[in-house]
């Protein structure tokens, strides 16, 4: 049986050293890390704010294990339960079943902050709570502010309409007017913050941006 918390699973096995860029989605994933003759490694993943690198030698095999945005996951009892072990994957379904969380508030919370939400407020109202009683909910359970979650999710959707094909694509200032940003240039700080990498350059596309389109959160 999946866990009602995992999203999506894959793998890498990168054939040359390769430098990979790594673009915030809003999810933490369970990975396992081995090369031959060696056993594996396992981490979790951090939820981040910004862009960044991973370098990875040829022959690596990766695997992960993508959680859905807002799971809750007992960190310590899941690396304990699989460090060192070779569990096929439905094996790695049921610890992840065991040691991982999603309630449905948070759920509800995190697709009403995805969902153009104006602001905090706005979303907080549309939920029926106080923005106090959001804030607590989401630190509680995710360690990031409803702020995070609403600015994450709005540029990743700005971002994947800028790789859609268009006859007569809108101009950046009319991208940005249409995702809530205040102009182009409040756009471009945030394309930078959180993605590095500035919207006329993301617009050409290519590979490393494909991941956008990839699940996640927005």
């Amino acid at each position: 049986m999946l866990p009602q918390t995992l999203l999506a699973q894959w793998h890498a096995t990168p054939k040359e050293d390769t430098v990979a860029i790594v673009m915030p989605d809003g999810c933490r994933d369970l990975i396992m890390r081995t090369s031959q003759g060696e056993k594996p490694q396992w981490f979790i993943s951090s939820l981040e704010d910004h862009t960044y690198t991973v370098s990875i030698q040829s022959g690596v095999f990766m695997k992960g294990f993508r959680l859905k945005p807002g799971a809750r996951i007992d960190e310590q009892r899941l690396l304990a339960s699989v460090q060192n072990q070779d569990y096929d994957d439905q094996g790695l379904c049921d610890r992840i079943n065991s040691f991982s969380f999603l309630s449905r508030s948070v759920v509800e919370a995190l697709d009403c902050l995805a969902c153009d939400a104006e602001s905090v407020a706005c979303a907080a109202a549309e939920l029926g709570v106080s923005q106090r009683s959001l804030q607590r909910l989401l630190f509680r359970e995710t360690g990031r502010s409803p702020s995070y979650w609403m600015l994450l999710a709005r540029v990743r959707q700005t971002a994947r309409s800028m790789l859609e094909p268009f006859l007569q694509p809108p101009t950046l200032a009319e991208t940005a007017l249409m995702h809530g940003y205040a102009d182009q240039a409040h756009m471009s700080r945030e394309f930078k913050r959180w993605l590095n990498i500035s919207p006329s350059k993301l617009r050409r596309g290519g590979e490393p941006f494909d991941q956008l389109n990839e699940r996640g959160y927005g």
